[in-house]
C-alpha cells in the first residue's frame, strides 16, 4: 500500500509539472507571437483590459450609433472653482 501511495504521488506531481510547464510555454509562445505581429505591422498591441478608477460606480450608458444631433448649450465661466476634497491645501 505504501508503494502504491508513493507512485500515485509521483504520478500526480509529474502530471502537475507537465501541465504547469505547458501553461508557461503557451504564455511565452503567445507573448512571442503578439510581439512579432506588433513588430511586423508597426502597431502597438491594443490592450482590451481597461482599469476602472471606481469599480463601484454605475456604468455609463453608451451613445447610440446614430447620435448625430447637435445640442446647443449655454456655457459659463467658473471664476474660482472649489478645491477637490482629496487635494492638499494650496499654500
Amino acid at each position: 500500500m505504501s508503494l502504491f501511495r508513493l507512485l500515485l504521488r509521483w504520478v500526480v506531481l509529474a502530471v502537475g509539472a507537465i501541465v504547469g510547464v505547458g501553461f508557461f510555454l503557451f504564455a511565452v509562445l503567445a507573448f512571442v507571437v503578439i510581439l512579432l505581429i506588433s513588430r511586423l505591422t508597426g502597431r502597438k498591441p491594443s490592450a482590451a483590459f481597461r482599469m476602472n478608477r471606481n469599480p463601484w460606480a454605475p456604468r455609463r450608458a453608451t451613445a447610440p450609433a446614430d447620435a448625430g444631433d447637435v445640442v446647443d448649450i449655454e456655457a459659463r465661466e467658473v471664476k474660482d472653482p472649489a478645491p477637490l476634497p482629496l487635494q492638499p491645501p494650496h499654500h
